[in-house]
């Protein structure tokens, strides 16, 4: 996502005539020291001497944030040596890992989702465990909405079939029933004939929804003849389930679909709807990754599918 908006911009100056030099998008596997040792030899000799720009975003996984300490200082360590005018910025949802001297900034402020969002966002453990997460501090400007209420579906009942709600048709034509009330006033062709049913958590009104504005996320391998795809297929959704290959497209919404992904393929992006697939009857599972990881992509309409138990105490909000 930031390479391409980096790209646009570079696009944007080199028609006003200015000449700000192009992004490179380079992928290695650092927690391997050969890796390690090629990354620091390509990226010194492309610097030839003169400044390099390098920006590493995302860094660590939910199992293993020490990657930061084990693999990511090394590099970042052994590139300053080779390259004197090296300007690096790393971002990561954990703290405390950084080289000794680094200039650290704790950036907190909740400014992607409504207060509703974030009040479920935060009953995760993350925040709370010996995983080092620091937790949401005080917006510092007014909210002009709570955001649209919490969708709460749940996978039990007549009709519903299947270990969890990925598995279920029926759960796949409830999320597919409700997705669609999103977008009443939106005609077959795609063109919007009401001004908006869709609520935005700065108050203003905006556009009916589009498809390429949910994302189905979960934790399990997903496959095209799910139940939860059919279930939207079926409901007359256009839907496709990511796979490597479908970053880019992804990350710039360029298709307009409904994404089904699993929630480490997206970490960093965002999108007005989330749909959470919570998958096991273990509340604190649902307690330590779904919120923290899932939910927090959802810059407005949030949809979680228990399975057949109730969900967490939400605290009374």
């Amino acid at each position: 996502m930031l390479y391409h908006l980096l790209l646009q911009t570079v696009k944007t100056q080199q028609s006003a005539g200015v000449s700000p030099g192009q992004p490179h998008l380079i992928q290695y596997r650092i927690d391997y020291d050969s890796d390690v040792d090629k990354a620091v030899k390509d990226l010194s000799e492309a610097a030839s001497g003169g400044p390099l720009y390098v920006i590493v975003d995302e860094v660590g996984s939910e199992f293993r944030p020490s990657f930061m300490k084990n693999h990511l200082n090394p590099f970042c360590v052994k590139l300053l040596s080779r390259v004197p005018r090296l300007h690096l910025w790393v971002a990561s949802c954990f703290y405390g890992y950084q080289p000794a001297g680094w200039q650290v900034e704790h950036l907190t402020r909740p400014l992607r989702s409504p207060p509703v969002v974030v009040r479920e966002v935060e009953q995760d453990v993350m925040f709370t465990s010996v995983i080092p997460v620091r937790p949401y501090s005080e917006r510092s400007m007014s909210d002009h909405t709570d955001g649209p209420p919490v969708r709460r579906l749940y996978h039990r009942g007549q009709g519903h079939s299947g270990h969890w709600s990925g598995d279920c048709v029926t759960c796949g034509s409830e999320v597919a029933s409700f997705l669609h009330s999103l977008r009443l006033g939106v005609t077959e062709s795609g063109t919007t004939t009401s001004t908006t049913v869709y609520p935005t958590s700065g108050g203003t009104t905006a556009p009916c929804l589009q498809w390429r504005d949910v994302l189905v996320l979960h934790w399990d391998d997903g496959s095209d003849s799910s139940g939860m795809v059919r279930g939207l297929q079926e409901a007359g959704i256009p839907v496709r389930v990511m796979k490597d290959d479908d970053i880019d497209d992804v990350a710039t919404a360029r298709s307009d679909v409904v994404w089904v992904a699993r929630g480490d393929r997206v970490r960093g992006l965002e999108r007005k709807v989330v749909v959470c697939l919570e998958e096991t009857v273990s509340p604190e599972y649902y307690r330590r990754f779904v919120p923290f990881y899932l939910m927090s992509r959802c810059t407005s309409q949030l949809v979680v599918v228990f399975p057949d138990h109730e969900p967490p105490e939400d605290d009374g909000q």
